[in-house]
């Protein structure tokens, strides 16, 4: 193993701890604001004539799947480093090979950022969703507020869509 590929395995492995570091964090930041939203809504169920809690719901799914994207970052991060290191230990091929293998890591990688995109695609068509959802609970089902909602769903969903196909033309 020479010099090179050494150094790669050792920044590839620091980038993994970085990684599960930055994702742990994440899982104690959910936490701490699962634990908030608890407090305010015992604060707010105490107080007379207070409306529903469905915003507060809506935030804790939310910043739940915001997290998840940020660890799909994370990952796709991790991902990236390491076939970069790999690309680099296999440099010892000839300039054609080399050349191949660049395309395939390109659109390797491209593939990956996509598929980062559309979960956050996947984020916004939920947090849609669940907005729709709780206005139905708060409002009641074939009120104005109801129906302006699930107009907006079915909107958010419509564009959700067309740039799920536009990002699977960019990897054609």
């Amino acid at each position: 193993m020479d010099w090179g590929e050494s150094m790669g395995k050792l920044v590839a492995t620091g980038i993994g701890r970085i990684a599960e570091v930055e994702k742990k964090s994440l899982d104690f930041a959910v936490q701490q604001n699962g634990e908030l939203l608890d407090l305010w809504k015992k604060t707010l169920q105490v107080l007379p004539g207070m409306p529903g809690l469905f915003m507060l719901e809506l935030e804790g799914s939310g910043f739940e799947r915001f997290v998840e994207i940020e660890k799909s970052a994370i990952d796709l991060m991790v991902e990236q480093s390491k076939a970069f290191t790999d690309l680099v230990k296999d440099r010892g091929v000839t300039t054609t090979g080399t050349g191949e293998e660049m395309d395939a890591f390109a659109k390797k990688s491209l593939e990956r950022v996509i598929a980062v995109q559309k979960k956050a695609l996947d984020h916004s068509a939920a947090q849609t969703k669940a907005a729709v959802e709780a206005s139905t609970r708060q409002f009641g089902e074939g009120t104005p507020m109801g129906a302006a909602a699930e107009s907006i769903r079915r909107g958010v969903d419509a564009i959700v869509d067309a740039q799920k196909e536009l990002l699977d033309l960019a990897v054609r």
